[in-house]
């Protein structure tokens, strides 16, 4: 079963106690987080509120950013102002995090529709993951998704083997696994053509057993739990998601340096 979300009066409670915890996380790792945002820290406090987990989950981070620097530390870094492919490929609805977007236990949601992944166009799977992992870092700015977790429902309509490259999982759970702050809680697959089953039961073994229960092919949009109301249109809800106006919100943000983003938890000396 998917965990289920923390209550309002829970999510008050670690937001606490990570606060009281984050001295002694800070003295713990020392030179390490010299110039990193307080709101950077307690990301891996309200993932656990354990200093010890909290610390070594933070060494797993930069451990991971030293090998990849792809991802977020390289020229040009994860900006879609300064990256046109970073900004094509996130207004090409791949993967989306509408603002809001709850499943009934309060998880975050995000939404993929991977037909709309077109490798032919010259994207690599680096380029893919670094689209995800862009997306990833908006949606745990929130402090409710840092505590409570996100939950994915990939709609599989239309998918074909254009859409995919085995190396895009490969790179995003080494990403994600062990080295982000992050609680997945499920992941609702729809539709999911014979192809993909075949290719995702290769791509399981990469995942903890733990991920891997919580892991649905489901046949309805029944089966998702989520109210019908929060569903995107095209998935008969009310939801309305334009990504080119949620990408240049983004730009913007970036630009006015209101956006608490995973790449500073790197400093520059």
């Amino acid at each position: 079963l998917i965990e289920t979300a923390m209550t309002t009066q829970s999510v008050e409670e670690k937001k606490q106690i990570a606060l009281e915890l984050l001295p002694a996380l800070k003295e713990k790792l020392g030179a390490k987080v010299e110039g990193v945002s307080d709101q950077n820290l307690l990301k891996f406090l309200h993932w656990k509120t354990d200093v010890n987990r909290a610390s070594d989950r933070f060494l797993s981070h930069l451990k991971w950013r030293e090998e990849n620097p792809w991802a977020f530390d390289l020229d040009p870094s994860m900006r879609a102002h300064k990256d046109e492919r970073l900004k094509r490929i996130l207004e090409s609805d791949v993967i989306v995090a509408p603002t809001g977007m709850k499943d009934k236990k309060g998880n975050t949601m995000l939404v993929g529709r991977l037909r709309n992944n077109d490798m032919s166009d010259g994207r690599t799977p680096k380029d893919v993951v670094r689209m995800v992992l862009y997306v990833i870092d908006r949606a745990m700015e929130d402090e409710c998704t840092q505590m409570n977790g996100i939950a994915i429902f990939h709609d599989l309509n239309g998918l074909s083997i254009k859409n995919v490259s085995p190396a895009i999982p490969r790179l995003l759970f080494g990403a994600i696994i062990g080295n982000f702050p992050i609680r997945i809680r499920g992941a609702y697959l729809l539709n999911a053509p014979l192809f993909f089953r075949g290719m995702f039961s290769a791509i399981s073994l990469l995942m903890p057993s733990k991920l891997r229960q919580r892991i649905y092919f489901v046949n309805s949009l029944d089966e998702i739990p989520i109210d019908n109301d929060e569903h995107l249109q095209e998935h008969g809800g009310k939801r309305v998601y334009d990504s080119k106006e949620w990408v240049e919100a983004q730009i913007q943000r970036e630009l006015d340096g209101s956006m608490d983003s995973f790449s500073g938890c790197v400093t520059q000396k």
